[in-house]
């Protein structure tokens, strides 16, 4: 358990120390949906919100300008559940995926409409899937509506639209800009944040995950000391969290 939870800490260390995003942003296709595409260079990950009405099904497909732009096209959708599959070619109904390369990191409903967030890798090594690359600059999708939730039914409206990445504006009520100096220190760490960020608890742990020092308080300040010149020397690893994130940053006593 303690090799476990010490790997995960040192995994979430490294996803936010110099995370980079490219977004198309929020892109509008007709008038029942909507489509953001996310690209994270650091995890090499695609992630996908697509909103679209909840009584009815709706597809997105990459790299494309029609269904039969090329073979085959990656493409998702979303009925009942959601769905990996491409397009053959012609108007022929998509084809569901022998090997589901997504994951449903989340699947809300708001009134009438229904917004999914959906993950994965860059590149999945199917060749039916889209390889995405931090690189790109821009992408061709189709999208599609149907008459109802019943995906086999043909769609009653559909489109194209190019879509153009851009470097995500920086959020700087984020915990990701946080930082922690000096490292290594012999002991006194300062944690500087501006006013709009939140911390609501600040915990340090040693290399054997056992909990050193807590500290829930005195966050109104721009700087938060942490001291661990009574420990001894070797790495720890301080957990900054409040309601929506947490991150660990790794230091070194010495």
């Amino acid at each position: 358990m303690k090799k476990s939870f010490l790997t995960l800490m040192l995994l979430t260390a490294g996803m936010f120390s110099n995370a980079q995003i490219k977004s198309t942003g929020v892109v509008t296709m007709g008038t029942q949906m909507s489509l953001k595409i996310d690209l994270d260079q650091t995890t090499s990950t695609v992630t996908m919100t697509i909103t679209g009405p909840s009584t009815k099904w709706f597809a997105v497909g990459f790299n494309a300008t029609t269904m039969s732009t090329n073979t085959p096209i990656d493409c998702i959708s979303y009925g009942t559940a959601l769905l990996d599959r491409y397009l053959n070619g012609g108007h022929n109904a998509p084809v569901t995926d022998t090997t589901n390369n997504l994951t449903l990191v989340s699947n809300t409903v708001s009134g009438t409409t229904r917004t999914i967030v959906v993950s994965r890798p860059f590149s999945t090594g199917d060749n039916k899937d889209y390889t995405f690359t931090y690189a790109m600059s821009s992408l061709s999708v189709i999208w599609a509506v149907g008459p109802s939730t019943t995906i086999s039914q043909e769609h009653s409206s559909f489109g194209s639209k190019a879509l153009t990445f851009t470097l995500g504006a920086e959020d700087f009520s984020s915990l990701n800009t946080l930082a922690v100096y000096p490292n290594p220190s012999s002991g006194i760490f300062s944690i500087t944040k501006n006013s709009n960020q939140t911390i609501n608890k600040v915990r340090v742990f040693d290399i054997n995950a056992k909990l050193i020092d807590e500290i829930d308080n005195g966050f109104e300040a721009e700087t938060i000391q942490v001291d661990l010149s009574n420990c001894s020397k070797g790495m720890y690893f301080i957990e900054i969290s409040n309601d929506n994130e947490k991150i660990v940053k790794k230091v070194n006593v010495i």
